[in-house]
């Protein structure tokens, strides 16, 4: 009963709370998500990322979030001063057994700025356009528990729209060192939702604002041994009333000699502060990476979940150049 009756509270609840930003476990994973200044930010061409999430399946509260986002330095990134970076990204959101959904494309750019040989300065700007909607027929709201359980043959609440757009506005700023191929750390900050849009569906809404978000980060990479990388990954983000903080550590093995080292194994660990933790595995071949990971939930939400969190996927393809040796090669005969 315990455990229904949570489930029910938490839809209940579900038109009458501020909304929130999709949250991914492996937000390493889904830069432009994180910050637009990272938007180019890359050892390539051509990035290409998706990233899959289904939490709470076994509650009637159950999250689907999908992530799909393209970006490219759009200038030489060897010139001596610094290089433009473009991006899209196309998120969708969908929460309950109500169908609430959020869908939005952003287009993000970045100018990244050398300062010297090992560190370089990124600020970025993205601009997004979203409609968020949910389905009336299916409407569960919290007028219709009598009291003493839920009554369904009670009306629930009506709302003058079943969907509403808006335009977004994110500015951020990225600060990377890097040693060596393998030994890099960024860290910065962006903030979401800087005009804080209206979302509510109410005509008449006076406190239906998507609250500012402020992100900040570290991601970084060490060398370890020959064969062995450490890295570690913090987010802290606050928006409104709420908090999080996550952690993450992999070791990246890498299972070739080669001076490409262009295949590697990541093990690795996470947490969600009071709230889940997370073992993740990755797989990297050429120019492809993927990874998965299971979310264990730890909060006094475990109780509906039975401990279960979601499950996360993310793939990823960075096309490079092959670099034009100007040399010409001796003819064999």
């Amino acid at each position: 009963m315990k455990k229904y009756l949570l489930s029910f509270l938490a839809i209940c609840t579900l038109y009458h709370v501020h909304s929130q930003d999709i949250h991914y476990s492996q937000f390493f994973n889904s830069p432009l998500n994180i910050n637009p200044a990272l938007t180019g930010v890359m050892d390539g061409e051509h990035r290409f990322i998706a990233n899959y999430k289904s939490q709470w399946t076994n509650v009637p509260v159950d999250y689907l979030t999908f992530s799909a986002a393209y970006d490219k330095p759009l200038t030489d990134r060897l010139d001596s001063t610094g290089y433009f970076g473009i991006g899209a990204l196309l998120n969708f959101d969908r929460a309950g057994f109500n169908s609430l959904q959020n869908m939005g494309l952003s287009l993000s750019a970045s100018y990244n700025y050398y300062l010297n040989e090992k560190w370089m300065v990124s600020p970025g700007l993205s601009f997004s356009f979203y409609q968020r909607g949910f389905d009336f027929t299916t409407i569960t709201s919290g007028n219709q528990w009598n009291g003493f359980a839920p009554d369904f043959g009670i009306s629930p609440e009506t709302f003058d729209n079943d969907s509403k757009n808006y335009i977004d506005v994110s500015p951020g700023v990225n600060l990377r060192y890097r040693s060596s191929f393998r030994t890099y750390v960024d860290f910065g900050g962006a903030l979401h939702h800087l005009f804080q849009p209206v979302q509510g569906f109410d005509n008449d809404s006076q406190n239906d604002n998507l609250e500012s978000r402020l992100s900040l980060y570290a991601m970084s990479s060490f060398f370890i041994a020959d064969r062995l990388d450490l890295l570690l990954n913090g987010l802290y983000s606050t928006q409104d009333v709420y908090n999080e903080l996550v952690l993450n550590a992999q070791g990246k093995i890498y299972l070739n000699g080669n001076n490409e080292r262009n295949t590697a194994l990541f093990l690795g660990v996470g947490l969600r502060q009071s709230d889940a933790w997370y073992p993740m595995v990755g797989i990297q071949k050429g120019r492809w990476y993927i990874s998965g990971s299971f979310d264990f939930n730890i909060s006094d939400f475990e109780v509906a979940t039975d401990g279960s969190g979601g499950l996360e996927l993310h793939a990823r393809y960075l096309f490079t150049k092959v670099p034009v040796i100007p040399i010409k090669p001796c003819p064999i005969y």
